[in-house]
């Protein structure tokens, strides 16, 4: 599941790789952190990214996805709170979408009633709608805040 996971973040992360290294104004450091003014987004020991402020050296929050806690950052630095919220919000219901529809994929095959096998493939049909659905709307959301 774990392994699973990684791949989808990483083909995500994929998707912006080429916008950040050319457009947008932040700076990549060798460790794969970014660096937004006075923020640092940095992979955690537990996968997740977290949200620095440099100068306090605080931990802001944590997020599922890199770009999620990109856009937070600039939220965050432009004290539009209410935005800063709803980024959290978004990226907690693609990590929720997402695992469920690990989970279901996993469980799939281990079902072996007919009729929870298709109880169970609606849910995984829906869980994987759920996370197309969440990640084309960050897809959109970073596309307006940096490009």
């Amino acid at each position: 599941m774990k392994k699973q996971q990684t791949r989808i973040i990483k083909e995500f992360a994929g998707y912006f790789d080429q916008e950040l290294q050319t457009t947008l104004p932040i700076s990549v450091l060798p460790d794969g952190s970014l660096l937004y003014k006075d923020f640092l987004v940095k992979q955690l020991d537990n996968t997740f990214w977290g949200v620095y402020n440099i100068l306090s050296k605080d931990l802001i929050n944590e997020y599922f996805l890199k770009s999620c806690a990109l856009i937070a950052a600039k939220e965050y630095n432009n004290r539009h709170y209410e935005k800063y919220q709803s980024v959290k919000l978004l990226d907690s219901k693609y990590a929720s979408a997402t695992n469920d529809t690990t989970i279901f994929n996993h469980n799939i095959d281990l079902v072996t009633d007919s009729e929870k096998y298709y109880v169970m493939l609606t849910r995984l049909e829906e869980s994987t709608a759920l996370s197309q659905y969440y990640k084309q709307l960050i897809l959109r959301l970073f596309r307006q805040s940096f490009i």
